[in-house]
């Protein structure tokens, strides 16, 4: 297990104590640790220290005691944006943990996770992994993750909004996972039906980009 991958477990032991894991799916690049456990020789290939968690309902937050103090413990501290709140824990190596979650009916730009003091920033195109994640067990802790379909073709919706930089990595790192997607059935089946499932103007700007990047969905 690499540093960061200790982190890692350090962060979801506490959310699991707190209580709040239930309730978050992780996403992101670090989902491709989790990959592995499905896929058949899947080698993840993770180049952040950056992870994310998606809150689908953050009224639902309720920690134990105290999820802000919980996370000092092993020594990440909260940083506030001055004019949002929004809410990132750092640690000395680096490591940095930030909640999301969808856009809200009032537009704020961010929105507190319960009554954790804890404010999650409000992002499009997060929706779709609302239902699209898998469950898995990791070092005896039960970890929501999003789905390849979901991490694939959130990927391919954002990539025209990232950096030219940061849209070379994500195409690289989804035409990996499609590899792997598409030598099984039942993973295929759940990529042609989660697109089917999406607002049209999410499939344009996923077709448009798979084109641009001469790739086939199916």
């Amino acid at each position: 297990m690499t540093e960061n991958e200790q982190q890692l477990k350090n962060i979801l032991l506490i959310l699991q104590k707190e209580g709040v894991l239930e309730n978050t799916i992780l996403i992101g690049s670090w989902c491709l640790l989790f990959y592995k456990y499905i896929f058949e020789n899947f080698n993840p290939t993770i180049r952040t220290s950056d992870i994310d968690f998606y809150v689908p309902n953050v009224k639902s937050v309720n920690e134990k005691q105290n999820l802000v103090r919980s996370l000092k413990t092993i020594n990440f501290d909260p940083i506030y944006d001055i004019l949002t709140n929004k809410t990132k824990f750092i640690s000395p190596g680096g490591f940095e943990l930030e909640f999301l979650t969808k856009l809200n009916r009032n537009n704020l730009p961010c929105v507190e996770l319960g009554n954790t003091k804890i404010y999650a920033e409000s992002i499009s195109y997060l929706e779709i992994y609302s239902a699209n994640y898998i469950e898995v067990n990791y070092e005896g802790v039960l970890v929501k993750v999003a789905s390849p379909a979901s991490y694939v073709l959130q990927k391919l919706l954002i990539n025209q909004r990232r950096t030219p930089e940061k849209q070379v990595k994500d195409i690289e790192s989804l035409k990996n996972v499609l590899s792997y997607i598409f030598a099984s059935n039942k993973y295929t089946t759940e990529l042609k039906e989660l697109y089917e499932s999406l607002p049209k103007k999410w499939k344009k700007a996923i077709t448009e980009t798979a084109k641009k990047n001469n790739i086939e969905l199916y």
